[in-house]
């Protein structure tokens, strides 16, 4: 038998200034993975377990109840009545997705090498782009039950605004039905509210157990972790409608002292990887395995990145008939990102899914974990199910330094009245998806963005306790190339407090292998503001820097000069060279 865990996730893209998410990719995903799944399962009476996050569900909720993004806010504003902020943002911001996407889809892929090409996007390109935008992410079951949406694919370009309003209802539609379909489905666990890393929150010196000897941040908050289980049991069940008893903690992240919580929480079982369970001390075999107070369910790791990552490029067919050749005869646990591996099949997933779901001998991953132990884990390795350890989210010194901010707005909550709100708030600011970003691992096009989130959450927490604002949250954590970053969304000239700049861009000033004394700047910050380019200057210590002025050159050039100009007015050479890279914020 095959015991199937789906986990659905994604980041909290939510601004906790605005509540709006700065990047949309909660309602792209629910027009394919999230709804795709839940059908097929339906369709084919498969039984299979789906896992849930709370921050995830709060965002479709928002969607469902009218919530926006800065994406579909764009999308829905008539091309014609763009402006040129707006179109600029949109060119740039719009054309992300799966790269084989742009190659199924040839009006998608025209839009993306006109780009490319540097060149410049009329209006009707423009509403194309709008249109693209959400089209090429709609999954096999939306483009059956809507064949207005094939008829639109294949048309490929010259799209009227009528079009595009179909395209975007059709996705508000797939969005407001998902909490019906998985009210439905056989079995839903949950992971906890905003999907931290447990074992860490619990206490970050664990990670030397599967790191060897590191600097640890010191952060040591188990009634965290606790609370993030409580809370996220209870936010699942009532999404559904009935109990929740599994837990797939976030990234498979596990350790005996977390395994204690999940029972307190109230879980009965548990799922993480065969990693983890190779380098625990155990006796017996599985599938189901006694470890602590809890049944733990380790997923085989080879196989279930079969799914994930090799039979896209394979047929159907031939991809099932492997899949269950390899399982044969074995009771076997697999467990996979829900969403995400159907963005590299051309069929988003539902050829594979289908066939899979009607001819594999599934069984919810509770029923297997219901059953007598067949084994015992005395002691349970710590780690994830990512090569059985933390690295990603506290090997790098950048990392260290995110969880030492955490650790100081912590302990100034703890210090607090400690309102809800502001535990919530804190919550967030502890989801691993911050510490993924973090550090050399994994690059994307919106690092700006989650570290501009993280900081916005820790600030938020501060505000809500109404503890003194942290400097240390106005400048971007994430390292970059040629210390520029570009700014994530509009800035306000007129105030200067954290939320006011925190999405501005910044380009790092450099001073030789001096360290600079008060007054000097050190960077300069940048974004659109309501009269257009707004600049400040950061000195050492944070602090402005009197009599300095900052002046960009505009020239023929995408990307103007940035120059510097001293208290005295004399132009400093060390400056120029910058090439300011242009703003490119939320409308």
């Amino acid at each position: 038998m095959i015991a199937l865990l789906l986990h659905m996730h994604q980041p909290d893209y939510r601004h906790p200034r605005t509540g709006a998410p700065i990047m949309p990719w909660v309602r792209l995903h629910a027009t394919r993975g999230y709804r795709d799944v839940a059908r097929i399962l339906a369709e084919t009476g498969a039984k299979a377990t789906v896992n849930l996050v709370p921050t995830l569900l709060e965002q479709v909720d928002r969607y469902v109840a009218g919530g926006s993004d800065v994406h579909l806010d764009v999308c829905c504003r008539p091309a014609a009545e763009l402006a040129p902020a707006e179109a600029e943002w949109l060119v740039t911001h719009g054309l992300h997705g799966s790269a084989r996407a742009f190659e199924w889809f040839p009006g998608w892929g025209a839009l993306r090498a006109r780009r490319d090409r540097g060149e410049r996007f009329d209006v009707a390109a423009l509403r194309d782009l709008q249109v693209w935008g959400n089209l090429a992410w709609f999954g096999a079951t939306a483009l059956e039950d809507f064949p207005e949406l094939g008829e639109l694919r294949r048309k490929g370009a010259g799209f009227t605004e009528a079009e595009k309003a179909v395209v975007l209802a059709r996705q508000a539609e797939c969005v407001a039905g998902l909490r019906a379909l998985y009210a439905a489905l056989p079995e839903v666990s949950a992971s906890p509210y905003a999907h931290p890393i447990l074992p860490l929150l619990v206490d970050t010196a664990h990670a030397a157990r599967n790191l060897g000897a590191f600097d640890d941040p010191a952060f040591r908050w188990p009634e965290d972790a606790l609370g993030q289980l409580v809370a996220g049991r209870a936010a699942v069940a009532a999404w559904v409608g009935r109990e929740v008893r599994g837990l797939w903690p976030s990234e498979g992240s596990v350790s005996p002292e977390a395994v204690e919580l999940f029972a307190k929480a109230g879980f009965s079982w548990f799922a993480t990887d065969d990693g983890v369970l190779a380098r625990s001390e155990r006796q017996g075999k599985g599938p189901t395995w006694q470890v602590g107070p809890l049944r733990g369910l380790f997923r085989d790791h080879g196989l279930s990145d079969r799914i994930g990552f090799v039979y896209a490029d394979q047929a159907a067919d031939t991809a099932v008939e492997d899949l269950l050749a390899r399982t044969a005869g074995r009771d076997v646990v697999l467990a996979l990102d829900g969403e995400n591996p159907w963005e590299s099949y051309k069929d988003a997933g539902a050829g594979f899914l289908r066939r899979f779901f009607a001819k594999a001998p599934l069984v919810p991953c509770g029923e297997l974990a219901a059953r007598p132990a067949t084994g015992t884990v005395s002691r349970l390795h710590t780690g994830s199910w990512i090569n059985a350890d933390f690295k990603i989210w506290i090997g790098a010194e950048e990392d260290r330094t995110a969880w030492r901010l955490l650790r100081r707005v912590r302990e100034a909550f703890a210090a607090s009245v400690q309102p809800e709100d502001a535990r919530r708030a804190l919550w967030r600011a502890e989801a691993s998806d911050w510490f993924w970003w973090y550090g050399p691992e994994f690059e994307t096009p919106f690092a700006g963005e989650f570290d501009v989130l993280f900081r916005a959450h820790l600030a938020d927490v501060l505000a809500r306790i109404g503890a003194p604002a942290m400097p240390e949250l106005d400048a971007p954590l994430r390292a970059t190339g040629g210390g520029v970053v570009a700014p994530v969304g509009p800035v306000d000239p007129d105030r200067a407090d954290f939320f006011a700049w925190n999405a501005a861009g910044s380009v790092a000033i450099t001073s030789g292998s001096m360290a600079p004394g008060p007054g000097w700047p050190v960077r300069v910050e940048y974004g659109w503001g309501p009269r257009g380019l707004a600049l400040r200057l950061v000195g050492a210590g944070e602090g402005t820097a009197p009599g300095w002025t900052a002046e960009v050159e505009e020239g023929e050039s995408e990307r103007p000069l940035l120059w510097l100009r001293t208290p005295e007015g004399r132009r400093v050479p060390d400056s120029g060279g910058w090439r300011l890279l242009r703003p490119t914020p939320r409308p």
